[in-house]
């Protein structure tokens, strides 16, 4: 019986690798960059939800030297973002995470935007040069952005770590806690 659902716990995670491959090798929108530019403004919104996110990478099907961006993919929370990075790509996400501040009778919300540089930890050397030729272009979309994270493993990308960058860049007044969509940290 252990055996049997050990096979059907790795039956179920290779599936689960198999679709998360798929979602992201075929772009959900044209590599227009007004396209992506659309889609961070809305992400980017000050009434976005807490914890919307997009990740962009260069489209692997154009022929061309100079690679467009496309959409990799978007959604809400921390976990779906970090499900969507894939270990043999260089990706961009963007996620607007909530400082809230909670006094007496006042809420405060302050949008903050993370942007995560990912290189996966089986990307190729020669392949790696992609993740600096793109942080250039996202660049020129992800406008506004508060903290800049490297990532190679999704270990690296840890709402706790991602607080205390937040916490270093922002003022000297901190929020009661930060809103990812789908987990809240307090300070």
């Amino acid at each position: 019986a252990k055996a049997a659902a050990e096979a059907k716990a790795a039956a179920e995670a290779k599936a689960a690798a198999e679709a998360k491959k798929k979602s992201v090798s075929k772009p959900k929108v044209a590599a227009a960059s007004g396209s992506l530019t659309d889609a961070y403004k809305k992400l980017s919104e000050r009434k976005a939800k807490a914890g919307a996110w997009m990740v962009v990478m260069l489209d692997a099907k154009s022929r061309k030297k100079n690679k467009p961006l496309v959409l990799a993919g978007d959604g809400e929370g921390l976990s779906g973002l970090v499900n969507t990075l894939v270990d043999d790509k260089c990706m961009w996400a963007c996620i607007n995470v909530h400082g809230v501040d909670e006094r007496q009778n006042v809420t405060s919300t302050r949008p903050k935007l993370v942007q995560i540089n990912w290189v996966g930890g089986k990307v190729p050397a020669m392949k790696r040069m992609q993740g600096l030729s793109g942080k250039r272009k996202v660049s020129a979309i992800f406008k506004g952005v508060a903290v800049s994270v490297d990532a190679v493993k999704s270990a690296d990308i840890i709402s706790k770590e991602l607080v205390q960058k937040l916490s270093a860049a922002g003022g000297a007044h901190k929020p009661t806690y930060y809103d990812f969509g789908d987990q809240k940290v307090k300070l």
